[in-house]
């Protein structure tokens, strides 16, 4: 045998190497939480506090529903959109401008057909002159030459536009005025039937 021989390592026996291994650390179970305790006491006052509130809540919305019925009887509030609100004002001034515009022409027109020998209830019922007084211009410079132009020109086509002299209503009556009645006869006839009656 030589000397030159390297000891070889003994033999691992298997039951003894998992021995020797450590071990890896495990973690302990997490606690289970604990059902919470349900104080019977404390639920049923939360629970009268959530009835009230929505109680509370619902007596305000019934106050402020019947303040708006006696502010708003029409319920114009509910169309209260910015936009749709914006039209209709601008709709409704000029609709007011048009009446004004339409109520000096017809004023205008009423004085001057004075003037131009018309009857002005007529004259203003007339379609033919209501759609031309329609397009005059109260603002415009020559607007009371157009208006005697469209008056006249009226009255030339329809003579029954024409104002007519209305009778003198009768005197009639007792004479409430005060004076005594004067004795002597009113005329000649009269005159001469109270000589020969004498």
């Amino acid at each position: 045998m030589s000397d030159n021989t390297t000891p070889t390592a003994p033999a691992a026996d298997p039951g003894a190497s998992s021995a020797a291994a450590p071990a890896t650390p495990t973690a302990p179970p997490a606690p289970v939480p604990a059902a919470p305790v349900v104080d019977p006491a404390a639920e049923q006052r939360a629970t009268a506090a959530e009835q009230a509130a929505q109680q509370a809540a619902a007596e305000r919305d019934e106050l402020l529903a019947g303040l708006r019925r006696v502010l708003d009887p029409e319920g114009a509030a509910d169309d209260a959109d910015p936009a749709k609100l914006a039209e209709q004002a601008a709709a409704e001034r000029d609709a007011a401008r048009a009446e004004a515009r339409q109520l000096r022409v017809e004023l205008a027109a009423h004085q001057a057909a004075h003037a131009a020998g018309a009857d002005p209830a007529r004259l203003l019922d007339s379609r033919m002159v209501e759609q031309q007084l329609a397009v005059l211009d109260p603002a415009a410079e020559g607007f009371a030459q157009q208006l005697a132009s469209v008056i006249r020109k009226a009255v030339e086509s329809a003579p029954h536009l024409r104002a007519t002299e209305a009778p003198a209503p009768p005197k009639g009556g007792a004479d409430f005025s005060g004076r005594a009645p004067d004795p002597r006869p009113a005329n000649l006839h009269d005159a001469i039937a109270a000589r020969l009656g004498a």
